[in-house]
C-alpha cells in the first residue's frame, strides 16, 4: 500500500477543512515529520477474547491505516476530535463550531537528533508547541493548546494500549498528546 505523506480527503468539509490545513502546516514546519495524518477514528477488533480499541486513519476507498506506536512511519502525527461539537448559530449567516481536539505525535528521536545519545524530547515538544501557537494561521478558524501529555497512558488515552505490555516510550521513542480547542466558522 502506497501511503502519502499527508493523506487528505479529496473534498474536505466541516472539521476536515481545518484539519487538512493543520496537516499541511505541521508537515511544512516540522522538517522531521514523515507523515502528517488527519482525523483518526476509534475502531475495535477482538484480540485475545477482548475488545481492542485502536486509532485508525481512513485513506480512501474503504482503506484504513492503524496509527499505533510503531517505527513503521518513523515520525508521525494524527488528530482525534471529542464529542460533542458545540454549534452556535446566533449570527444568522455564520455558525461557530467548537470542539476539543487531540494532536498525537509519535517520534523516533534518533531520526531527529542523528548521532545524539541524549533523550531530547523536550526540544521536540517545544518545537511542536511553537508551531501550534505561533506559526499556525488558519483561513477560517483557530486552534488553542491547553494541555500537553507525555505519560504513556495519556498519549493514547481512550485506546487499548498499555505501556507495561510494550514499553513503547523507551529511548529512542517519544510521544506527545497536545489538547485544546478547535474553533471554526460555517455558513448556514
Amino acid at each position: 500500500m502506497n501511503i502519502p505523506n499527508v493523506p487528505k480527503p479529496a473534498t474536505p468539509e466541516f472539521t476536515d477543512k481545518i484539519i487538512v490545513q493543520l496537516q499541511d502546516i505541521l508537515k511544512a514546519k516540522l522538517s522531521w515529520l514523515n507523515y502528517s495524518f488527519g482525523r483518526a477514528q476509534r475502531l475495535v477488533r477482538k484480540q485475545d477474547g477482548r475488545n481492542f480499541y485502536f486509532p485508525s486513519v481512513h485513506l480512501g476507498a474503504g482503506e484504513y491505516l492503524e496509527v499505533l506506536p510503531t517505527d513503521r512511519f518513523k515520525n508521525f502525527s494524527f488528530f482525534t476530535l471529542e464529542d460533542p461539537q458545540e454549534v452556535d448559530f446566533k449570527a444568522h449567516q455564520f455558525g461557530r463550531i467548537k470542539t476539543n481536539y487531540s494532536l498525537i505525535i509519535w517520534v523516533n528521536l534518533e531520526t531527529i537528533f542523528e548521532g545524539s545519545e541524549e533523550r531530547n524530547s523536550e526540544a521536540v515538544k517545544a518545537e511542536i508547541l511553537k508551531v501550534l501557537t505561533r506559526e499556525t494561521f488558519l483561513t477560517s478558524g483557530r486552534i488553542t493548546v491547553e494541555s500537553i501529555y507525555e505519560k504513556a497512558e495519556s498519549i493514547y488515552e481512550g485506546f487499548s494500549l498499555k505501556e507495561i505490555d510494550s514499553q513503547f516510550l523507551m529511548q529512542p521513542f517519544a510521544g506527545f498528546r497536545f489538547e485544546g480547542e478547535l474553533t471554526f466558522f460555517e455558513t448556514c
